[in-house]
């Protein structure tokens, strides 16, 4: 059964209102009509089953059938992922692939040594597109919610600041020679982790030590140099096979 988003005051105890891009999705692409079934959630844990009522021009009436709650396919463990700035769109498959990895939160980081510097001008319209991405992605792999990818670009030591509270906290970075992930196995009752992935150009040592200063561990991916867009997929997966549902 087909699978959309909705805000949640577009839904009632009767019916729901899907509008914007799904719109002529559902009437041009898929040709749903009057009397056909899809499912909505509501990006809180709830999906709802609804007949389609009425298939306009500008938005999509339908009358709940049934409601369910579908928070089992979501992580126990929150994932709060500081991303450096990719060059290019790359911070749009980091996004994508993320979702799919069961993260929260993506938030865009700029640090010293970021290749792509975002201006005010530019801001507003990639965290949009960041955002369709997060919920598309969403859709396509049957999460109950859509993470939230953080509207504007924070310093390494806004991120920390922001995290400081997280059950495990880690930056990663290429000079780091004694500590691994696996190293920190060990760790039980961890609900929560905020991490750090450097851009193309590294952490500056500084900004390490400011990550360390909220309690963050430096912490190696191993011998192999991986790409600023490979790296935050190595890392939620080890963490959502220790600590998550993987």
């Amino acid at each position: 059964m087909h699978r959309f988003f909705t805000a949640p005051e577009n839904i009632t105890d009767d019916n729901v209102v899907l509008r914007g891009s799904d719109v002529p999705h559902i009437r041009t692409v898929l040709r749903l009509k009057s009397g056909d079934r899809v499912q909505v959630l509501d990006g809180r844990g709830n999906c709802y089953t609804v007949i389609l009522t009425r298939v306009g021009r500008d938005k999509i009436e339908s009358r709940v059938e049934s409601k369910e709650d579908v928070d089992d396919c979501e992580s126990p463990l929150t994932i709060s992922l500081g991303q450096g700035m990719v060059k290019g769109t790359g911070f749009d498959g980091v996004v994508r692939r993320a979702v799919e990895l069961g993260v929260g939160y993506v938030i865009p980081v700029s640090a010293r040594r970021c290749v792509s510097k975002l201006s005010k001008e530019d801001t507003a319209k990639k965290v949009g597109r960041w955002q369709r991405i997060a919920r598309e992605a969403s859709k396509q792999c049957g999460r109950a919610w859509v993470p939230e990818v953080g509207s504007k670009a924070m310093s390494v030591k806004e991120f920390c600041s922001a995290n400081r509270e997280a059950d495990l906290r880690l930056i990663f970075w290429e000079e780091e020679l004694s500590i691994r992930i696996g190293d920190l196995s060990q760790k039980k009752s961890i609900n929560s982790a905020a991490v750090l992935i450097g851009p193309e150009g590294g952490f500056a040592a500084d900004e390490i030590e400011s990550a360390m200063e909220y309690g963050f561990q430096s912490v190696s991916l191993g011998p192999r140099l991986l790409r600023t867009d490979t790296a935050p997929l190595a890392v939620l997966s080890i963490l959502q096979h220790l600590w998550g549902d993987l």
